[in-house]
């Protein structure tokens, strides 16, 4: 345990910056409300609130396609002038689900609602990835799944008659308008959007970068998708207390991440695999203990820790490889991989296995899903082989990426080699040497600071050090 290097390590405070801070409230305000309120897997079939399991359904439906789309075929010069205009069919869509007294009406404004909702959550979403820091990805991921549990803890207390009959409206109304409210100050400077391109600072894109999208869309199928089905099925025959305890089992999730990122190295392999450790012992339990309540209840607690810690790791890792890459293809294929395949493979899985309801078909899909996490589990060690922990899992343990901060030259319109230089002069580097190390000549370089100089209303390069002095920092 490295108690003593914790000022160091990215769960360090000292990580997260004044600047960035709305970015993350941003994030934790707006994905606790998607996920407690929109998201199919967390609406418990005992439970009614202002969305039922249909309505959530064709919300995320919707949100995961128009996202995509949206990802794929708006240009960048387009896109928060395009995702503000549709944020705002979010509220006609959402008067008319509330005004609408007959289905169609009521259909259609869900539908609009989630198209909306999927344009806003990419706004949302690629600030996150490439202008946060590590450490503040990690406590936004931490603090907004406690929020979800917390939220769905309240929710489904509803049910034993411990909140009035206003609750639902009391905990959604606030959210909804806060998580709308949210994109108003985000404009095309904050909104960070990097193109694919060579750049000696970038490593090269392989198989070991991708195959984080193939093990996040298996844990979304898998774990979110087949538990939660095999969870409701349960939930129908023994109460919502069993939804109670798996939101309760999230928090606790929660809390192994971040301790186990606090004291040990090589962390996130570890909290992979104790993600599918704790989701294997959940399916076991529901496998060879369907008729005992008590067993269920361990089912429940056991599948939200692994679910609880395995949705950070998700998220984080995406955030980490991409903002490394300084790649939008990998967020597309993160859209594509994660979202769709994954989560509507695993929304369909799920409603499936809720709507068969037989506890032997739950049986087999838990005996089916617990070898499955089994024989990765076995298979992992291969994940520690350092070519391919130096790939990308070393860098969710520091609180930076090299190639953090480029936000604050995006302002300036300087081109993509002035931006290298300039961050190399701001290392120290001589002229001379920045020639070297980009192979160009003396002479071009000595054009490139100079154009830079003009482009930044300077003279010289201590002016360009009080200038940058966040970057610096």
């Amino acid at each position: 345990m490295n108690f003593n290097g914790l000022k160091s390590n990215v769960v360090y405070f000292r990580g997260l910056k004044r600047h960035n801070i709305p970015y993350v409230l941003v994030w934790v305000i707006f994905y606790a409300w998607i996920v407690a309120f929109a998201s199919w897997w967390t609406a418990s079939p005992n439970v009614k609130n202002v969305f039922g399991s249909v309505d959530r359904i064709l919300i995320q439906s919707a949100l995961l396609t128009s996202s995509l789309v949206f990802m794929f075929f708006i240009k960048k010069k387009w896109f928060v002038k395009v995702s503000r205009i549709i944020a705002a069919f979010s509220l006609f869509g959402l008067a008319l689900f509330f005004l609408a007294t007959s289905v169609i009406p009521r259909v259609i404004g869900l539908v609009v609602f989630g198209i909306s909702l999927g344009c806003v959550s990419l706004l949302v979403f690629i600030p996150m990835v490439f202008r946060l820091n590590n450490t503040e990805k990690l406590y936004a991921s931490i603090i907004s799944n406690i929020c979800v549990s917390i939220l769905l803890i309240i929710q489904n207390m509803h049910n034993g008659k411990i909140l009035p009959p206003a609750s639902d409206l009391i905990l959604f109304l606030p959210v909804v308008i806060i998580a709308i409210a949210t994109i108003i100050f985000i404009n095309r400077k904050t909104v960070v959007l990097y193109e694919e391109g060579r750049d000696d600072n970038i490593p090269k894109v392989g198989f070991n970068i991708y195959s984080t999208l193939f093990f996040n869309a298996s844990f979304v199928i898998i774990c979110i998708g087949i538990g939660v089905g095999v969870l409701n099925t349960s939930i129908k025959k023994f109460g919502s207390n069993v939804a109670v305890w798996y939101f309760v089992g999230g928090v606790i999730g929660c809390v192994i991440f971040y301790t186990i990122y606090a004291l040990f190295p090589k962390a996130i392999l570890i909290v992979g695999n104790i993600s599918f450790g704790f989701v294997s012992l959940g399916f076991l339990c529901s496998a060879f203990g369907a008729q005992a309540s008590e067993v269920i209840v361990l089912f429940a607690l056991l599948l939200g820790i692994g679910n609880g810690a395995g949705m950070i790791v998700m998220f984080y890792v995406i955030g980490i490889v991409g903002k490394k890459i300084n790649s939008l293809k990998y967020l597309k294929l993160a859209i594509l991989f994660v979202g769709i395949i994954g989560g509507v493979g695993g929304m369909v899985l799920g409603n499936l296995l809720q709507y068969v309801n037989s506890t032997q078909v739950s049986m087999f899909a838990s005996i089916i899903s617990a070898l499955f996490l089994i024989t990765f589990m076995i298979m992992s060690p291969l994940l520690a082989q350092e070519h391919i922990y130096d790939g990308w899992a070393k860098d969710t343990e520091i609180i930076d990426i090299d190639n953090d901060k480029m936000y604050l030259f995006e302002k300036y319109q300087l081109s993509k080699r002035e931006i290298e230089v300039c961050r190399l002069l701001l290392k120290g580097h001589t002229l001379r040497q920045i020639s070297a190390m980009l192979s160009i000549s003396y002479s071009t370089v000595n054009t490139y600071c100079t154009n830079c100089y003009r482009k930044l209303n300077i003279n010289s390069r201590t002016e360009l050090l009080i200038l940058f002095k966040d970057y610096i920092e």
